[in-house]
């Protein structure tokens, strides 16, 4: 072993040459590593921060979007700023400036840009001379006419019913939906066909035990057919519709009715102001805007009619 290091330091000794050749090539290797370093960190910092912005963006055009699509958009920029800030984490990513932004409603569409000023710091490729780097992203909304859903009441309504107590939406019209199965009579359609049955039904729920509906326009929703007149599907009860007071329901509106089932045209949607629980159980309220957000990655069909109940969705552009 000391005949090795005395042999080591011999070696050191005589060469010095070498030592200044190991101090240049750690010279010329650490533009380097730090670019490396700056491709594996900073290029990591950039794109966390990049997240992070984007969620804040995504959240401003959800929340206008859901303005608009419940008849008011309001404020838009002040909407936008207040759920951007309340969803971007980026300034525990990266040191970032109060951003430039823009965003706009065109009809249905909402689109928002965030872009530089939004300066990152870097940290290693600031040896190199790039000691900041811009960010900008683009996030876009829509709504559009809902088509499919879940009613918390099994309630169907055929569409001159619909038209005859709706009024104007928005304007809070007062009326009232009869809880039972009323279908009868003429009633015209929305192509202007007399026929199809008129007034009010009832709808199976998804089980037994429950008291909601699920549906879809892509095709029918089974009629409830009680044996004894009256009844009601199973879940159902004026306890359970007591507590939709206060709520806005879903009631698919129908263009057509068979014996076993209703043909979906629509969904509007119903504030339930109060329930009268007597012999002829009823909901008072007014028909109404409703805004949903969807989370599909396919989003809905934009060719739906407008009946108040809407989704709201992201998009692409």
């Amino acid at each position: 072993m000391r005949r090795l290091t005395r042999a080591l330091r011999a070696r050191l000794a005589r060469a010095p040459g070498e030592r200044g050749a190991i101090a240049i090539a750690v010279a010329l290797f650490m533009p380097i590593l730090f670019g490396l370093c700056a491709i594996a960190i900073d290029t990591t910092a950039v794109w966390s921060a990049r997240q992070q912005v984007e969620t804040g963006a995504d959240a401003a055009v959800l929340a206008v979007a859901m303005d608009c699509a419940n008849g008011d958009c309001g404020d838009i920029k002040s909407t936008a700023e207040a759920a951007f800030w309340a969803n971007d984490k980026a300034g525990k990513v990266a040191d970032l400036g109060p951003g430039e932004g823009w965003i706009a409603v065109n009809g249905r569409h909402i689109s928002a840009t965030q872009k530089t000023p939004w300066l990152i710091k870097h940290y290693f490729a600031a040896a190199l001379g790039y000691d900041t780097g811009s960010l900008s992203v683009s996030s876009y909304a829509q709504w559009a006419p809902m088509t499919r859903g879940v009613s918390l009441a099994p309630i169907a309504m055929a569409w001159c019913d619909y038209r005859a107590k709706t009024g104007t939406l928005g304007s809070n019209t007062p009326t009232t939906i009869s809880v039972k199965d009323s279908v009868g009579g003429s009633c015209t359609m929305p192509d202007g066909s007399s026929g199809g049955g008129g007034g009010t039904g009832l709808t199976d729920t998804d089980h037994g035990n429950d008291c909601q509906t699920t549906s879809s326009l892509a095709g029918t929703v089974k009629r409830y057919k009680p044996v004894v007149a009256g009844r009601l599907p199973g879940g159902c009860s004026d306890a359970y519709f007591a507590t939709l007071v206060g709520t806005t329901v879903l009631v698919p509106i129908w263009d057509d009715v068979a014996d076993k089932s209703y043909s979906l045209y629509g969904y509007a949607a119903f504030h339930v102001t109060s329930y009268d629980g007597s012999s002829n159980p009823a909901f008072s309220g007014y028909f109404t805007y409703y805004a949903h957000q969807v989370d599909d990655t396919t989003p809905p069909a934009t060719t739906a009619p407008d009946l108040g109940a809407r989704s709201v969705f992201l998009t692409t552009n």
